[in-house]
């Protein structure tokens, strides 16, 4: 994926923005194949960030709340090389008669791809409970929350306040208590001094 040019002109706006979805967990590492880009601004950032990402798209077309999707503005560009960005603020989505919206973060870390404004992975695991076909992701992205731990525990805090699908307040707070029995155990060991 050829995201510099979108990274730049971004940047060049002085447009806060942070990357999500599939390619956050393609830049964490993560066993996943990227086919779009995902950027999150917050609302007052929008019309801006959308003039911005017009002026280098081929296609761009604005998708209103749907079905799973109540994203409160989104808008898919298609650039000259192909690629597919979904700019978005207001990340939200339906379930069980309810709707959440995702937290804006963006906080920068280095990647492969340069140092880029990520969003938090433990947010976006919230919200893939909350949409079909996100199994996969799930899965990949507990095992990486096991091994490198959580940095956004209280967003899965949080997020057990809430009326969740079936399996997702078990799945979060066996990630929660994973950790604690973690930091407990290695609280707990011998230390050898000379």
């Amino acid at each position: 994926m050829h995201v510099k040019p979108i990274v730049t002109l971004l940047e060049a706006n002085e447009i806060v923005y942070a990357v999500g979805g599939s390619l956050l967990l393609y830049l964490k590492g993560l066993p996943v194949s990227p086919n779009d880009m995902d950027i999150l601004v917050e609302p007052e950032q929008f019309a801006r960030a959308k003039r911005t990402l017009q002026n280098m798209a081929v296609i761009s077309e604005d998708k209103l709340p749907q079905d799973r999707f109540q994203t409160k503005s989104c808008t898919t560009f298609t650039m000259s090389d192909g690629l597919q960005v979904d700019l978005m603020a207001g990340f939200a989505v339906s379930y069980g008669g309810n709707v959440l919206e995702m937290p804006f973060t963006a906080v920068r870390n280095q990647t492969i791809a340069g140092v880029l404004p990520l969003s938090s992975m433990e947010a976006w695991y919230i919200m893939y409970w909350l949409l079909p076909g996100k199994e996969g992701k799930r899965s990949v992205m507990e095992q990486y929350f096991r091994s490198s731990g959580l940095k956004d525990r209280h967003y899965l805090q949080q997020a057990l306040e809430f009326e969740l699908p079936e399996g997702a307040s078990a799945a979060i707070q066996d990630l929660l208590t994973y950790e604690e029995t973690e930091l407990n155990l290695s609280q707990n060991k011998f230390i050898a001094t000379t």
